[in-house]
């Protein structure tokens, strides 16, 4: 096969790029789809239809690779390939050794995505290959050797990308495969059997998928005939339809395994010889297709950062037609000019009844003048007209860019269920290697995010599962003497709840110890012995998010050394996210990840302090309240409200920003918001209210500098820039600042 590296030269580089990228997507999918069905197939090994979907799978990545000369994926893909092709068609067993060392190419395809991405280039893969080279060389059974099916790789299967450009054309030649040792024909009267095989229309290489269905189906018997000919495959325009007359003793289902290659779309078995050549179905006739088209993550930025700037234009205007409105009240501005002018007439025409003298000039002058300011009422008549225009404008203005939020929005959701569904893998992987019987449970798959905080999810919910397993789950000789069952279970579950996501991850293993806890957090100096004597499991319960703080008593090569829970709450916090943790000893413990839907635009409630009008996004927003100074209270010199019964921490926004202040007296307070984040509240003293509006939300990070406290910036429709408050932030602020203890009434 000549050098595929070398045909790639002919490309352009942006072609090249452009190939790779969709190489990437599709690949990521097709690593998604094998993992799921080979942890299927672990429970049913004998499952053809999910062996031939793998099979199918693999093929495609060799092909796509082969095509951008990624020479280790291709040889590695290809052999993978040959051993599913030999359990594909019945010759082998699939058993553990195989979907270990499946998973482990897996593994090196997604490594090999990630430094292709990054531009880097591959890593060696001499040891995998030689691993997956050696698969199914003996039998469990027998240890009798199994003679080898080598498969040359076959047409290479172009990713899902614009055509190559005119004049560039394949170099490789490809080899229809031929088994070294054919599988012997079962022992039985042999009959006549008439095949026909569809192929996709517009199939590149048509007629050496042809040549590869006719020696796969010769090594079940002998063709009889083929119709067209072998050696009219090259020259027939567009091979639509092969038919095959072919005598053997082999059964339906082994004759359309081996006739399913790469292209094929149909498998017809005793047909009438066509009286003239036949064609597949149109699409049409199949049914409708769904279309879709992959757009870059990058190009979705730019649009919603474009529908962000719309939303700041429409917020402006809807302020200038709010801020007009006066202007344009009819009875109270235009009724009272038509008034005036009115009573003016009047009193010129009084004027001249009356005088004794010629005044003709000076009436002249004055009904000049009434003229001027009839003109002006015209004009404003006119104005209104327009206003109303324009307030309609606007509102058509406002429904339009809603719509367009919406939508662009929904570009970037995509479901969590292919999150979700990775840590199959990874929930057996951990299980196996720490020794424990442990099922996992998927629920709210549909449950939608947004695609950027679906990616940086990924690690967080991956240490999670990792604690649960290791840290949660019990012994399988405990877990029986505490009369639970032996299999453990680890849940993660998704849903929505108004303009949140909640993700949790639980499991019904032994709880978090705060004894524990508490002695680990005296030992490490964190807090006195005293102190923690009188701290709450709410409070004992955050020392899980120090950072190096563990209660393992041993470190395992899965956790232990207290890294990972503090980067995990701090990964959720940047993403304008919130944890909680929920344990009970001896019954388990359950992870709760509230994140809003989306990042770039945030319904907000504002208000305004004398530095800067601040903003809070809803979902962190409890309640708003009025307070008496009855319900204002200091305990231990700390000032807490009393809201219904319960006791919150309260503060003036001076106390958690040090900014300067140019009023001789503090702003009087107008009422108290209620933020909160998971199941921490504090109650913040606000003057005035603005109301909730979608704010377009900046940070503070890139075109700033970062202050805790401050989750990003935005600018309202006067032009005002806002502050938006990090609620996790704030509640951390006050409560480390006050050293709340809970107090109930």
């Amino acid at each position: 096969m000549a050098d595929s590296s070398r045909r790639n030269q002919d490309l352009p580089a942006d072609d090249m790029a452009e190939f790779l990228s969709v190489y990437i997507d599709e690949t990521g999918e097709q690593c998604d789809q094998i993992v799921q069905l080979l942890l299927a197939l672990e429970s049913e090994p004998r499952d053809a239809r999910r062996i031939a979907e793998a099979f199918r799978l693999i093929h495609s990545i060799k092909g796509s690779a082969a095509m951008l000369g990624l020479d280790r994926i291709t040889g590695l893909a290809h052999h993978l390939e040959s051993h599913f092709e030999r359990l594909r068609s019945g010759s082998l067993l699939l058993d553990g050794p195989t979907i270990e060392a499946a998973l482990r190419c897996i593994d090196y395809f997604r490594h090999c995505n990630d430094r292709l991405r990054q531009g880097e280039k591959l890593e060696p893969v001499d040891e995998l290959l030689e691993v997956v080279k050696k698969l199914g060389q003996t039998t469990p059974a027998t240890g009798a050797t199994v003679a080898t099916v080598s498969t040359l790789p076959t047409a290479p299967t172009l990713p899902t990308a614009p055509p190559t450009p005119t004049g560039a054309s394949p170099t490789t030649t490809v080899t229809p495969a031929v088994p070294n040792a054919p599988t012997r024909p079962p022992v039985g009267d042999p009959r006549v059997r008439r095949i026909r095989v569809q192929f996709a229309p517009g199939l590149a290489m048509a007629d050496l998928k042809a040549e590869l269905v006719l020696a796969r189906l010769g090594g079940l018997g002998v063709v009889v005939e083929s119709s067209p000919a072998a050696a009219e495959f090259a020259t027939s325009s567009e091979l639509r339809t092969l038919d095959i007359v072919l005598r053997t003793v082999a059964t339906g289902s082994a004759i359309t395994i081996a006739a399913d290659v790469d292209g094929v779309v149909g498998v017809e078995l005793d047909v009438e010889p066509p009286a003239e050549p036949a064609a597949p179905p149109t699409p049409t006739e199949a049914g409708a297709v769904v279309e879709t088209m992959r757009v870059g993550v990058e190009r979705l930025d730019v649009l919603l950062n474009l529908v962000g700037e719309l939303v700041v234009s429409r917020a402006r205007f809807v302020q200038l037609v709010t801020d007009m409105a006066p202007l344009f009240r009819k009875a109270a501005v235009g009724g009272r000019s038509g008034g005036t002018i009115h009573s003016l007439r009047e009193a010129v025409e009084a004027i001249v009844r009356s005088a004794s003298g010629p005044i003709d000039r000076a009436a002249a002058a004055c009904e000049s003048q009434l003229e001027k300011l009839e003109e002006q009422g015209r004009l404003w008549e006119e104005g209104h007209r327009r206003y109303a225009e324009l307030v309609e404008s606007v509102d058509h203005l406002t429904r339009v860019a809603d719509s367009l939020q919406r939508g662009v929005l929904s570009t970037r959701m995509v479901p969590v269920g292919p999150l979700l569904n990775r840590f199959k893998r990874s929930v057996r992987d951990i299980a196996n290697e720490l020794g424990k019987n442990v099922t996992l449970e998927l629920a709210g798959e549909k449950t939608e995010l947004d695609k950027r905080m679906i990616d940086e999810l990924g690690d967080p919910l991956v240490h999670l599962v990792r604690n649960a397993i290791d840290h949660g789950i019990e012994p399988a000789d405990v877990r029986l003497r505490r009369g639970k069952p032996e299999m453990a279970t680890v849940r993660l579950a998704a849903s929505q709840r108004g303009n949140s996501v909640i993700i949790s991850i639980s499991d019904d293993g032994g709880g978090i110890d705060l004894e524990r806890v508490r002695d680990r957090a005296v030992a490490r100096g964190l807090v006195s012995a005293d102190q923690a004597a009188s701290l709450s499991p709410r409070e004992l319960t955050d020392f899980i998010w120090q950072p190096g703080f563990s209660t393992a008593k041993e470190v395992s090569n899965i956790s232990g050394r207290g890294v990972g829970m503090d980067i995990v709450r701090t990964r959720i916090e940047a993403l304008s996210g919130s944890i909680d943790i929920d344990s009970t000893l001896g019954v388990g413990t359950t992870f709760v990840i509230r994140l809003p839907l989306t990042l770039a635009i945030a319904r907000c409630m504002l208000f305004r302090m004398e530095q800067a009008a601040v903003a809070v996004p809803v979902e962190n927003v409890r309640e708003l309240v009025t307070v008496t100074d009855d319900c204002i209270l200091s305990i231990g010199g700390r000032r807490v409200c009393d809201i219904r019964g319960e006791f919150l921490p309260l503060v003036e926004m001076d106390e958690i920003f040090s900014w300067p202040s140019t009023a001789a007296e503090p702003a009087p307070r107008g009422a108290v918001l209620v933020i909160h984040s998971g199941s921490r509240a504090v109650a913040v003293c606000v003057s005035s209210l603005l109301g909730t509006q979608d704010l377009v939300v900046k940070s503070l990070d890139e075109n700033f500098m970062r202050i805790r406290g401050l989750g990003g910036a935005s600018i309202l429709g006067d032009g005002e820039v806002c502050l938006l408050l990090d609620a996790s932030a704030v509640v951390d602020i006050v409560m480390r600042s006050h050293a709340m203890t809970e107090v109930h009434a």
